[in-house]
């Protein structure tokens, strides 16, 4: 979409410093509100809710959390079977405020939780029911001389924007993606094949993967960000024998954690109206900083509460975000609970034992994670989700100590209640497994694919590149556009040339049906990215820290090699089959004064499914710019002699 010129009339008495008191903390680009803001002044708040002394809007855990609807298919032969209506609804996030006009699957945001088993081949009839068009206003704003340091995305309505053309006439059209279901290619939900009102989508997905919670989301081209904005996504749940047969916290005690972030509108008098917008900063005429809006929502209601018992829970979260990256962790009287998260899954599934978290848990958009938390210490007390993106430890020695807890939500602990007798299993997966690097090929070199940002173009972009022959390297004068050496902690230097960049460039990469591939994701931006790959998983080897310095931003090549710092630690969360990884520290916001190391991490991918799909960095707003097709086929159906066609 292109900057528009048409200013927005802005809303009168609305003076954005009575928002946020004072400063606050940089998340992705944009600013975050404090733990006591957007409250109505004067309104009566429920038992635990959080009003505020200056605020506005809307109070603080005022609504319960919402469960979403469950699905079950039918079976009907050897197979299941589903069908699951888009449809426009006006969807109620926060008592306070008038309900929201969205795109849904089944009515609901989310959409309906599908709750499947393991092995039962499952046929879904996405059936578009949808009406009218994009229910979402596309703003941007943006001044001369660089981002501005307290953004206008922090705060509700339009007030000094521009309209972005176009999206207000944006129709109903979709295409579904089960994202991390291992499925080919013709049932991926190929971001082209669009569906419009009254069509339909048909997906078989072999539903033959651990147990696991996976998410459905639109993967429109180029429109996503703000069709997942209007409301489409929803989760898919998958069961098997051996999840049940650890005795792991189900039915309420199990709950899904849907997180997002959106922004509304205001009207003529300053109050919000409940129409959704998204609103971005235009640092130049192309380049946006991420997303990130200033009311988080958990399974749609704005910053719910949860009452528990004190006792163990389950929680499958889910990172449904366009770009805000979420750093969760439990406070209790303002204070991080030490080990609060006890990991037990990732993205496709369970993980071989518990893994406590020490610090935050990082979930970047697309990731999940499963995990265990014990409120048994809390009776009679209130403890809160929050996210600390920029790193900031909660509790400090900041002055600005409110303003470092941005809420997510609040769990209300019930005083009296058992405990029960759940203990977490020592063992969880006998079937996974961890992979060494002795496990996989020696033979291929690996898929090098570096992100870069700003390029050329003033946006983002996401390089694949080819190794280059030292004999041809000694050739190149350095710097070189599209060229990049890597010396690695070895010493070895490895010189790499871009072969394409643009979704379109013609080059794809072609991967053996059933191989296994070593990928090298090397962040030389100066923002963390989540990288997805469709029609495969994969586990995480390494995390690295690299010197980026060398790397000319100019000509867009290396002056002299990036170079290997140290090793950095996986995470509990990254330790398991994923499909969606961030390549980036995440707090990783603008390069510090000396430079802000760059990430390689390492992957080790697995294809076992064949057809057309993509890779792409998750952030919704980079989609459009950071994206190649890929396509996995019989290995007999390889052009001779690469990787490439």
């Amino acid at each position: 979409m292109e900057t528009a010129s048409a200013e927005i009339p802005s809303s009168p008495g609305i003076n954005r410093r009575t928002l946020l008191r004072g400063g606050a903390v940089a998340g992705l680009g944009a600013l975050v509100p404090s733990s006591s803001v957007f409250a109505v002044p004067g309104g009566a708040a429920s038992e635990g809710a959080e009003p505020s002394a200056d605020g506005l809007l809307l109070t603080k855990f005022r609504d319960p959390l919402r469960t979403p609807p469950v699905l079950r298919p039918r079976g009907r032969g050897g197979h299941d079977e589903l069908t699951v209506r888009l449809r426009t609804a006006d969807v109620t996030v926060h008592s306070e405020l008038a309900p929201v006009r969205m795109w849904t699957y089944e009515g609901s945001y989310p959409g309906p939780t599908i709750e499947t088993v393991r092995g039962r081949r499952l046929r879904v009839v996405w059936e578009n029911h949808l009406t009218g068009n994009m229910p979402v206003t596309a703003v941007e704003f943006g001044r001369p001389g660089g981002p501005m340091p307290d953004p206008l995305s922090n705060y509700p309505g339009t007030e000094g924007c521009r309209e972005v053309p176009g999206v207000a006439d944006l129709g109903p059209w979709a295409a579904v993606h089960l994202h991390g279901m291992l499925t080919g290619g013709g049932n991926d939900g190929w971001m082209e094949n669009l569906v419009g009102p009254g069509e339909e989508q048909l997906s078989a997905y072999p539903n033959d993967q651990a147990a696991t919670m996976l998410w459905y989301h639109d993967h429109t081209h180029h429109v996503s960000r703000f069709s997942v904005y209007a409301g489409l996504a929803g989760l898919f749940v998958c069961r098997d024998a051996q999840e049940r047969a650890l005795g792991l916290p189900r039915g309420g005690h199990e709950v899904p954690l849907v997180l997002s972030d959106r922004n509304f509108a205001l009207d003529g008098s300053g109050a919000l109206t409940g129409r959704l917008v998204h609103k971005v900063e235009m640092v130049n005429a192309k380049l946006m900083r991420a997303h990130a809006a200033p009311y988080t929502l958990v399974n749609g209601v704005v910053w719910p509460y949860l009452e528990v018992q004190p006792r163990w829970y389950r929680f499958r979260i889910v990172n449904t975000a366009n770009s805000r990256i979420y750093r969760l962790m439990l406070l209790a009287d303002g204070r991080p609970v030490p080990g609060a998260f006890q990991v037990i899954g990732s993205d496709q599934g369970l993980i071989d034992r518990p893994l406590p978290v020490e610090g935050a848990l990082n979930l970047s958009p697309g990731e999940r994670a499963d995990v265990l938390v014990d409120f048994s210490a809390f009776r009679g007390r209130s403890v809160k989700l929050v996210n600390t993106m920029e790193g900031v430890v909660p509790g400090g020695s900041s002055t600005r100590h409110d303003l470092l807890e941005p809420d997510v939500m609040q769990f209300r602990v019930a005083g009296r209640g058992s405990a029960g007798r759940f203990t977490p299993p020592g063992r969880l997966s006998p079937a996974f497994r961890r992979s060494t690097h002795h496990d996989l090929p020696h033979g291929g070199r690996p898929r090098w694919v570096v992100l870069v940002g700003p390029g050329s173009a003033n946006v983002p972009e996401l390089w694949e590149m080819e190794e280059v022959e030292r004999a041809d390297a000694e050739g190149i004068a350095f710097p070189s556009a599209g060229v990049v050496q890597v010396e690695d902690a070895e010493g070895t230097v490895t010189t790499l040339r871009r072969t394409a960049m643009r979704y379109d460039d013609g080059n794809a990469f072609t991967v053996a049906h059933r191989g296994v591939e070593i990928w090298k994701y090397l962040n030389l931006a100066a923002a963390p990215h989540p990288m997805h790959i469709h029609l495969a998983h994969f586990q995480v080897l390494s995390r690295e820290n690299y010197d980026v310095t060398g790397f000319d931003r100019v000509v867009r090549g290396s002056a002299r090699p990036v170079a290997f710092l140290g090793a950095a630690e996986l995470e509990p969360h990254e330790l398991g089959e994923k499909d969606t990884v961030r390549v980036g520290t995440a707090g990783q916001i603008i390069p510090g004064p000396n430079g802000t190391p760059g990430e390689l991490v390492t992957v080790a991918v697995r294809f076992p499914v064949v057809g057309r799909g993509v890779h792409h960095c998750h952030m919704l707003e980079h989609e459009q710019h950071m994206v190649r097709p890929l396509v996995v086929g019989p290995a007999a159906h390889r052009p001779a002699g690469g990787g490439h066609h």
